[in-house]
């Protein structure tokens, strides 16, 4: 039976290069906060990265959807807890709440995460190495049960931005850390509103990695009640690296 606690929480006050010019907790920051507490739980748990690499495998977040009640402001004290809640499919499922000091839930989203074959990027069962955390907090929420494929555009978007994946952006998984990609989708929605974004709700799918030197070239549009779509695409293959969709 496998040990740890069933959650885990973090503390974090919001600095200054944190920050964009509005003085509000930038979106990247938000997914790195969240990437980071779901590797240090997995670690507590047992299932951590260097638990995987004996095994020859890699945990990689796969989709990830969150909602914002308000977004977090300069020097504002924060905590951060996750817990994992089983699986669907070949995902496991996890969970996330950014709270203020004074209980304020100010966000909260759902992660699917699959398990790979650090050889062949190939996604493996997870079933027999999470089987003993199937019925962990059951009492807590899900915020977003389902997280589905995204639809793509009949019309392909616009070339609005173009990024390069150089060595400064790579993560311990060898490719671009997925958080970059919550920063293109920002951007994208910046070039096609003309201001700062900061998104009430979206979800984005990671669909291939951004391997070292790759250029994603990233679109999208705004429609007018405020839901949005963007992509990003390799320049070379043309394959999708990641979709988002959400409202403004």
């Amino acid at each position: 039976m496998a040990q740890g606690p069933d959650f885990l929480t973090q503390e974090h006050t919001v600095t200054h290069h944190e920050c964009g010019p509005d003085a509000v907790l930038k979106l990247n920051c938000i997914l790195d906060y969240f990437q980071d507490i779901a590797a240090c739980h997995a670690d507590l748990l047992g299932i951590g990265m260097n638990d995987l690499l004996v095994r020859h495998e890699l945990w990689v977040l796969s989709r990830l959807r969150i909602r914002f009640n308000r977004y977090p402001r300069l020097g504002e004290k924060l905590t951060v807890m996750t817990y994992p809640t089983g699986l669907n499919r070949l995902f496991a499922t996890r969970q996330y709440q950014l709270i203020a000091e004074n209980g304020e839930r100010l966000v909260e989203g759902t992660s699917f995460w699959i398990v790979i074959d650090d050889a062949k990027f190939r996604p493996v069962k997870p079933f027999k190495m999470l089987a003993d955390f199937a019925d962990r907090n059951q009492d807590k929420p899900r915020f977003f049960p389902e997280l589905d494929k995204i639809a793509e555009p009949e019309t392909p978007q616009e070339n609005l931005l173009q990024y390069q994946v150089l060595e400064s952006n790579i993560d311990l998984n060898r490719h671009l850390n997925n958080a970059f990609y919550g920063s293109f989708m920002v951007d994208t929605l910046g070039k096609l509103t003309g201001r700062l974004c900061h998104p009430k709700e979206f979800q984005i799918n990671f669909l291939i990695p951004g391997a070292l030197n790759a250029v994603i070239q990233c679109g999208g549009k705004v429609l007018e009640d405020g839901t949005f779509y963007v992509d990003g695409r390799n320049a070379e293959s043309g394959q999708l690296c990641f979709q988002a969709q959400g409202a403004l």
